[in-house]
């Protein structure tokens, strides 16, 4: 569908908004992200703010919320691809959201006080839900190929690997020193679902770590 000139310059502002918003929250913390400051960083008026975001910062968090889930899944997905192994791969895309989440700032605000704070820690955002539609794919193809049990279930195993990365990441993101022993529990669970297989072949438990550059 096109888009007119004046539909790509709202959300070129949105998008602008949400970013300096979410660059205030890594440097600072979600407390630094006023109406005041977000207008100061980006050079505009609180009128424009409202324009676009009628509830005002809550609406401006959402969206910054949203932009680090999609980071998030950007460099999940980037890392993944340098992996060979669809257990190698999952355990990529643990180790990259548990780290995420231990950042600081921005991982307590993707895993904690943004959920709690725009009032949707019960349902997925584009980052879980991007995790879940990908590791289902990783779960779906390990099983064509004889890796898993004909009688797994790729969906309900998504599901819960998901939901207990989003439990470790509220962890990670209170205590960064667990997030190497979730990663090393992510695959004590997966060379076990490997070794229901018909065709159990290891693979090196190792995936890439992410640098204080990429957190930022």
């Amino acid at each position: 569908m096109t888009t007119t000139l004046k539909e790509r310059r709202r959300d070129h502002v949105r998008a602008e908004l949400a970013a300096t918003t979410l660059q205030l929250v890594s440097e600072e913390g979600v407390e630094a992200a006023t109406i005041e400051r977000i207008c100061a960083a980006c050079g505009t008026s609180r009128s424009t703010i409202y324009s676009h975001f009628p509830d005002g910062r809550d609406g401006v968090l959402r969206a910054a919320y949203f932009r680090a889930g999609e980071s998030l899944i950007e460099l999940a997905r980037e890392r993944a691809t340098q992996t060979v192994g669809w257990d190698a791969r999952i355990a990529s895309y643990a180790r990259t959201m548990l780290e995420f989440s231990s950042s600081t700032n921005l991982g307590s605000f993707y895993s904690v006080s943004g959920p709690s704070l725009l009032g949707f820690r019960s349902e997925r955002g584009v980052g879980a839900q991007s995790y879940f539609d990908d590791i289902r794919t990783e779960l779906a193809t390990a099983q064509a190929a004889g890796e898993l049990p004909a009688d797994a279930e790729p969906e309900t195993l998504a599901t819960l690997l998901v939901s207990s990365l989003r439990d470790a990441g509220v962890a990670a993101a209170q205590n960064p020193e667990l997030c190497e022993r979730f990663v090393t529990s992510v695959w004590t669970i997966l060379k076990g679902l490997r070794a229901l297989g018909p065709s159990a072949i290891p693979t090196t438990p190792e995936s890439p770590t992410t640098t204080e550059s990429e957190q930022r």
